[in-house]
């Protein structure tokens, strides 16, 4: 399922899915910037999630999105409540880049393309920051979507741009070195 090809998920797997989710806790929780009366969160912490989304295939993305967001909450709230809505969230961060390295597969590109970077960018930006998790927020905050989406949409644009070079990079760093887990099948 999702690339793996037996039932087990390989050490190697978990072992890179646990180093992105402590580099995802680290640059979401504790190297983030709360704005605009805390409804915008300026941090890097999707790298990791896109990065382990592309490199490990959807499920492992998805896993590790949820592992980071549940541990990440536990050890810094940032004093907001829980809400399951950002833990959906944080696994689709880390699912959709998987699914857009398989279906780029299938029209020819490669698996490190910078057409699978920026497309999962661009999505996880749209969907998840521009969409999903400003509607969380309106349900946190008691404040209209169309309030919080204006300056949500414009801070994670120039974040997008920022994350699409630094996951390329990242990216071209575990392909040259062969640090890649075999588990898609491309």
């Amino acid at each position: 399922m999702f690339g793996l090809s037996s039932g087990r998920i390989p050490t190697k797997v978990l072992v890179m899915a646990s180093f992105f989710v402590g580099i995802n806790i680290i640059l979401s929780r504790i190297g983030a910037v709360m704005l605009f009366n805390n409804s915008v969160r300026m941090s890097f912490g999707n790298v990791p999630l896109i990065i382990s989304g592309i490199l490990l295939g959807p499920f492992a993305g998805f896993m590790t999105g949820i592992v980071s967001d549940l541990l990440g909450f536990l050890i810094n709230s940032h004093g907001a409540a829980f809400h399951p809505g950002f833990t959906i969230s944080s696994g689709l961060t880390g699912f959709i880049p998987g699914v857009v390295v398989l279906v780029t597969g299938r029209f020819g590109f490669q698996r490190f393309s910078l057409v699978s970077v920026v497309a999962s960018n661009i999505l996880v930006y749209l969907l998840i920051s521009g969409l999903l998790n400003t509607v969380w927020l309106t349900h946190l905050l008691g404040t209209g979507f169309w309030v919080l989406f204006p300056a949500r949409l414009a801070s994670h644009g120039v974040v997008t741009i920022i994350n699409i070079t630094l996951v390329y990079a990242v990216i071209k760093s575990f392909q040259k070195t062969n640090l890649v887990p075999n588990v898609l099948q491309n």
